[in-house]
This record gives C-alpha cells, structure tokens and sequence, in this order.
C-alpha cells in the first residue's frame, strides 16, 4: 500500500506517520508542482494527500489505484472533486482546523492597514520619525463581512469590543445564520461595498465566486476603504485590484494570491499601501498539527473500508451502492 504527500510545506510528518502507524503502507513524501508532477508522483498511489500541488481532472484521471485523495486545509479548489467522484475516489478535506487563526489573522491585518504599522516600522528603522498617515479612527465607522460561515462567524466575534458604528453582512444563507440579537445587519453585495469603510473577506473559492470583488466592485468602493483577505486570491479580480492601489483609491491586506508565492517582481510588492502576508493565516502549531492528524485520518478511514469524516464528494460505487 502507497501513500503519497504530493507537497510538504510543514517539514516533517511526525503526524502522518503516527496516523499511519500500523497500517502497514509506504508513506512517500513528493515535490510537485506541476501536473506531470503530481501524475507521476501518484499515478499508482492508494491515497494521496494533497496539500498546493494541482489535481485537476487530467490528473485525476491518471490514477490507478487512487480511493482517496485528502486535502491539507478547508479549500479544495485545486482538485477536481467530481471527477474524482466519478474514478471512484473519495476526496475530504478539513473543515474547522484553523477557524481561529484565520480570524484573527483577519483582524490583524484590518489594525495593521488601519494604523499604518509596517509603513511606520519600516520608517523608523530607516531613520524616520513623526511619520504623518491619514489615519482614522475604527469606532463608528463600517464594518463589511462578506462571507459568514465559520470564519466570517469567528471574524465577527473578535471584532465586537472595536466600537464599529454598523456592521453589515453578506451572506446567501444568512437567514440561518443571524440570529435575533446578534449585532450585525444583512447586506445586499452591493451595499456592503459602497458603505463600509472596511471589507473582510470570508468565501469559499467555485465558479460562482471566481473574481467576484472585480473592477466594478473596486470602483464602488468609498475612497480609502480598506480591503481584507484571508480566503483565496482567486476572489478577487487581481488585475483590477493592483490598479485600485497604484491609484491610491483603496488599500488593502491580503494574505492570499491568485498565483502563490508571490514573488519579489510581483507588481503588489512595489505598493505600500498594502500589507502581505504569505498564505500564513492558517498557521498555528496547534492549528498545524490538527490539519494534518486529521487529514491523514481522512486516508486511513477509506484504505480501511470507512466512509470518511470529512468528505467534499460522493464517489459513484458508493453513491449507487
């Protein structure tokens, strides 16, 4: 039995391996980047876990002997979970494993950008003193949630102490999910984007919300609005993004990119009105360690006949069974 981790960005599997303990399989830990890559790399796997590396349906399709393929994290946009479904293959990822970090990941870019923080430490390493920003206060200002499951949800309760005058919340389930009481107001999309004065972002990347925040958007936003994301780049139309910023209109922390890593020619890296992070939002050592016990689990569950915890599909045998 071979297991294959198609890309490893956490330096060791002492997880994985004690998951897998017992099981008898061959745990094979690959670099890939590509879909050549990822095809030759897991071609006769049994499962995969599957952390940047792409997956889509040519991949997919490659494998053999594949029952499961587990996604590191809560988005599963670089595998295509229907055609994995219609191989046969379970995929899975790991909903609630970084609710808490990603929130105040959030959090601490809106104070970052609100305050100036990197533009004023860089300053004052650099000599300067009495850095001058046109910096306004949080309390009674807008607050805009785009997005309200979990992490939109975890955001919004870390934000309470802050003082914001409204806060307005989109969300095409919120019926189910704003409850009498809750500090918080419904919001058409295109209210929230002309009245907040700060947006944080909190959807899932499909076809529905690809380049969702785009031009149109950015153009109506107020002047010096500041712009949040901790969910994936691909929600934003990034071209239109980089202009609103080059022409100083908005500002923004982003944690998330369309096309990861960055790189230091990038044309956001040259703005300093925006603050970067580097797909970190996740990141804990707690937060760390429960992705990836979990995400094996998901593994060992279907390699021995169990339906897993976490499924995103429905394989066609176990849906016709």
């Amino acid at each position: 039995m071979k297991i294959v981790i198609t890309d490893d960005r956490f330096g060791n599997n002492a997880e994985e391996e004690r998951v897998f303990s017992g099981l008898g399989a061959e745990l094979i830990v690959a670099d890939c980047h590509t879909e050549d890559e990822a095809i030759r790399a897991c071609e006769d796997a049994d499962g995969v876990l599957l952390n940047q590396a792409p997956m889509p349906g040519r991949v997919v399709r490659s494998l053999k002997r594949c029952k499961v393929i587990s996604r590191y994290g809560i988005g599963y946009d670089n595998v295509d979970a229907p055609a994995a479904a219609e191989r046969g293959i379970w995929v899975t990822n790991v909903p609630d494993y970084c609710i808490e970090e990603v929130a105040e990941h959030a959090l601490g870019l809106l104070l970052a950008c609100v305050r100036g923080i990197p533009y004023k430490d860089r300053g004052v390493r650099s000599g300067k003193w009495d850095l001058r920003l046109p910096i306004r206060r949080i309390t009674g200002s807008v607050l805009g949630i785009l997005g309200f499951g979990a992490t939109g949800r975890a955001f919004w309760e870390k934000v309470q102490g802050l003082g914001f005058g409204r806060i307005l919340i989109n969300d095409p389930r919120l019926a189910q999910k704003l409850h009498p009481g809750m500090f918080g107001s419904p919001a058409a999309f295109e209210e929230l984007i002309q009245e907040s004065d700060y947006i944080s972002l909190h959807i899932p990347l499909n076809e529905r919300t690809r380049g969702f925040v785009n031009r149109q958007a950015f153009s109506r936003m107020k002047d010096g609005a500041i712009l949040i994301n901790t969910s994936r780049g691909g929600v934003l139309d990034e071209e239109a993004l980089v202009e609103a910023l080059e022409q100083r209109r908005i500002a923004a922390g982003l944690d998330v990119f369309e096309r990861e890593p960055l790189g230091r020619d990038h044309p956001l890296t040259r703005l300093d009105n925006v603050v970067l992070t580097d797909h970190s939002a996740y990141y804990s050592r707690e937060s760390v360690s429960k992705l990836k016990t979990l995400s094996a689990q998901n593994v060992r569950d279907v390699l021995e006949g169990r339906i897993p915890r976490t499924p995103v599909n429905r394989p066609a045998a176990v849906s016709e069974g």
